[in-house]
């Protein structure tokens, strides 16, 4: 028996939402197209104008508030809910003109499947971006941290709902406590990783332990999720229909649909970009199937998860989804979503005060729980009361996870408005606060800047005992970087009786995954298909066993977005007390620009590192030179030494190469006259570490040292290019003891920072044709203390050059 109702566009909204009406709308030829702008009609009166009016507003409102808010540290999912807000029911939407025209039946259709289109692709996205492997590494390492972070809260929350249950009515859900309790205590992994990535934090310990809890938690959900949509029917429905159903999905999705990706990524080249057909059918295959899911009692947050789970994250696959959906899925579809939300949000629909702080209650006392539960957490950890609060503010971090529950329990009516209102309204007010406050308290760059001063660091070149075991870590963005960082490990004289250990490091930027991966490299799993980095370690791994005990290596992949992967790095460097890192400047054989992301990661390895950083600048050595299997290793180095703790570092670093054989070493000493350095203790060690290393090689053929005489910035430069072109190698400090008058005078010619004034000289073009390699040399002691800037030039500098041979 069916029955008409006659319904305006006041209660449309309502009628649409409630599952036991079938609702239909009359469709004539202008329901959604426009006949145009005519003075006899209306311009607003199809859905497609209205739409487009819906999404522009919904734009503009959102950075306007962005806009205002930014100075206040607010981040854009906040700003995104308050613009939702004001264009719904409880700013604009007070003006029935506004109402009629933007929120009526027709329209709302749209919406409500833009935004669950939206809501399907944003899970989906998500979980392509989730590292699979994570998942089993969290599991081990911080279950216990993550458990009690959820358990203590739950417990607290659900107890205080169980007192308060009499004084929140309006609730048509059973167990609505235990789910409210739930939802309150848990972190969404696609939220804090959105969260802590604005943030800049993803490198950051806390951020990378927060990452690890949500994942934890988020497994937790979908378990919970699973089983509450089972939990709905009798046994028999469970058991019949809807069990054998969606566990008949599951299988298809994880054993058929998976190995269709696999097909793909086997047919796609490497560096190659994926074919967009494979792109279009996944992203229909992803709305398909979370309707299905949905169409089978269950939630549609739960099949795109499901498919999202079966493509592995990165390239080749998952970084060309990301790449190319991402932007239309965050600037296209979810501004619908914000605009269905704050339709359905009215702050005025809060009248019982009484309901409304009892729900309070239960939301705060499940937050505050966290609090707790963060502390007896980290205890195990000996953290401090202060990273246990913020940890709990990273955790307390809610977003659009958590309002996709509260729209569903909406659209099925287990809430009404009023209480529906205060959820949002919470989780909009509590992301609010502890977002700002971790970005004011948690400056994990203070903690890098006391890690790296002098009195803090680790070790330096210097402080090295030649007889000890000398360790690099070594940055490798590009295979074409592995020849030139081996033929420099052969440099260093590796023996028996000083060995070194290489810590190679395969960075890759962060595309295509959600949260930064720091991994020692399996040498001992075997694969059928190698990929960049597998070259990269075969070539480094297969050094090492030709040189014998005298070369070890410890490979590490580092995959995370540039303009924070030098926190991971510094970490390592702290981990495992290394004195030496060999940065490349120019990877892939391409000089990047001032600008590039790039240029910020070396100066930020260069202001945090904990150690000496040298900057290789390799422009292709002669490759009869590069293979280990080379019976005669022939090296050419030259060295300019002008004076400093720089230049002191180089030093250090070419006295362990005048012990090889097959090095040449040319040392310059460039003195500056009419110089006067204010601390004579500077010139004295300047002294001390030349004569040292005059002695230590006194009768070595293979080391020649020359002294030239310098006195301004064209016969300094003479001095430089009078440099011959047999040489292989030039390493340079970055910074030198100039007077202020030659560093003024130079500086405006540099063009790369990271080198130095002496080091962008040499790495020029016109320098020997741009085919001599060069090692710019940086000690930690001339970023955190130096006294390289206490020199003072007196009276005018005269023209002066002469050069003698030092033997």
């Amino acid at each position: 028996m069916s029955t008409t109702i006659k319904i305006n566009d006041a209660n449309f909204q309502i009628l649409i939402d409630n599952p036991d009406l079938t609702t239909c709308i009359l469709f004539n030829k202008t329901t959604v197209y426009s006949k145009g702008i005519s003075l006899d009609e209306k311009v607003v009166t199809s859905v497609l104008p209205v739409v487009m009016i819906q999404v522009s507003l919904a734009f503009l409102t959102s950075h306007i508030v962005y806009f205002l808010l930014k100075p206040l540290k607010q981040p854009r999912f906040v700003c995104n809910v308050l613009s939702g807000i004001i264009m719904g029911r409880s700013v604009f939407g007070k003006n029935k003109i506004y109402q009629d025209i933007m929120y009526r039946g027709r329209e709302m259709l749209v919406v409500n499947t833009l935004a669950t289109m939206g809501g399907i692709y944003f899970v989906f996205i998500v979980t392509v971006k989730m590292d699979k492997a994570m998942i089993l590494r969290t599991v081990k390492k911080t279950w216990n941290v993550s458990m009690t972070v959820l358990l203590v809260p739950l417990i607290i929350s659900f107890l205080v709902a169980h007192m308060l249950r009499d004084h929140v009515p309006r609730i048509n859900l059973k167990r609505f406590y235990f789910y409210i309790s739930f939802l309150a205590s848990r972190s969404s992994f696609a939220v804090v990783v959105d969260a802590i990535s604005e943030l800049k934090l993803l490198n950051s310990e806390l951020g990378q332990l927060t990452m690890s809890t949500a994942v934890i938690h988020e497994i937790l959900g979908w378990l919970n999720s699973i089983l509450s949509q089972l939990m709905r029917g009798g046994l028999q429905r469970i058991l019949v229909v809807h069990v054998g159903a969606v566990c008949a999905l599951s299988i298809f999705t994880i054993v058929v649909l998976r190995l269709m990706i696999e097909w793909i990524i086997r047919r796609t080249p490497e560096r190659k970009p994926v074919k967009d057909v494979y792109i279009i059918a996944i992203m229909i295959g992803a709305i398909i199937l979370g309707f299905i899911y949905e169409g089978l009692n269950s939630n549609y947050m739960i099949g795109a998860a499901m498919f999202g789970l079966v493509i592995p994250a990165g390239p080749p696959l998952g970084s060309a989804l990301v790449e190319k959906s991402e932007l239309i899925i965050t600037n296209f579809f979810l501004p619908f979503f914000y605009i269905r939300l704050g339709q359905l949000t009215d702050i005025h629909s809060i009248e019982s005060w009484r309901s409304f702080l009892a729900l309070e209650l239960i939301l705060i006392s499940a937050y505050l729980g966290k609090v707790v539960g963060c502390i007896l957490g980290l205890i195990s950890f000996k953290a401090s009361i202060r990273n246990a609060l913020l940890f709990s503010c990273f955790l307390n971090i809610k977003g659009i996870i958590e309002l996709m529950h509260f729209l569903r329990w909406r659209s099925r009516k287990y809430v009404d408005i009023q209480t529906f209102s205060e959820l949002v309204l919470s989780n909009l007010v509590l992301t609010a606060i502890v977002t700002p406050l971790i970005a004011i308290f948690y400056k994990p760059q203070r903690r890098l800047e006391s890690i790296a001063r002098v009195d803090n660091c680790i070790r330096t070149l210097r402080t090295t005992l030649p007889s000890s075991e000398l360790r690099i870590l070594c940055c490798i963005h590009h295979e074409d970087n592995v020849n030139g960082i081996i033929t420099l490990l052969r440099a260093t004289n590796p023996t028996e009786m000083n060995p070194i250990c290489a810590y190679p490091v395969h960075l890759k930027d962060l595309a295509g995954r959600a949260a930064p991966v720091v991994l020692p490299y399996n040498t001992q799993k075997y694969k059928l298909a190698s990929n960049a980095t597998d070259r990269i370690m075969r070539a480094v791994i297969k050094y090492s066993r030709s040189s014998g005990p005298a070369v070890a290596v410890q490979p590490f992949i580092m995959i995370s977005p540039y303009d924070t992967m030098h926190q991971s790095i510094c970490r390592l460097l702290k981990d495992k007390f290394i004195p030496l890192i060999l940065v490349p400047l120019f990877p892939n054989g391409e000089v990047q620009g001032p600008n590039g992301i790039l240029h910020n990661f070396n100066i930020n390895i260069l202001h945090y590192a904990p150690c000496t950083v040298g900057i290789f600048v390799d422009r292709g050595l002669n490759s009869c030179i590069n293979t280990a299997k080379s019976a005669k290793f022939c090296y050419n180095v030259a060295v300019f030494f002008i004076g400093g703790p720089d230049d002191r570092e180089a030093m250090a670093l070419v006295s362990r190469m005048s012990g090889h054989p097959g090095v040449s070493i040319t040392v310059f000493r460039i003195n500056l006259e009419e110089n006067i350095v204010e601390n004579e203790s500077e010139k004295h060690i300047d002294e001390v570490v030349m004569n040292e290393f005059v002695a230590s090689n006194f009768g070595n053929a293979s080391v020649v040292c020359r002294q030239i005489v310098a006195n301004d910035t064209k016969q300094l430069v003479s001095a430089v290019r009078s440099l011959e072109r047999s040489n292989d190698l030039v390493i340079v400090g970055r910074q030198q003891a100039f007077s202020s008058q030659l560093e003024e005078e130079m500086r405006p010619w540099v063009e790369y920072e990271e080198l130095g004034i002496i080091g962008d000289l040499l790495a020029s073009a016109d320098f020997v044709g741009g085919m001599m390699s060069i090692l710019v040399i940086q000690s930690v002691e001339s970023v955190k203390g130096a006294t390289h800037k206490t020199i003072k030039t007196l009276g005018n500098l005269i023209y002066n050059y002469s050069t003698s041979s030092w033997r």
